[in-house]
């Protein structure tokens, strides 16, 4: 989560992911977004 946590320390609050792609974004739906949005939650301040 270090790609996020300069922005947190900068005052941010949300972050968001764009452009995930035509083809790969159903399988990034199904299998990353979940844990990937987990580690962001449990690293936020």
């Amino acid at each position: 989560m270090d790609a996020v946590s300069a922005y947190w320390e900068a005052g941010f609050t949300d972050v968001a992911l764009v452009q995930v792609g035509d083809e790969g974004q159903d399988r990034f739906l199904a299998e990353a977004a979940g844990p990937l949005l987990d580690k962001l939650r449990a690293a936020a301040p």
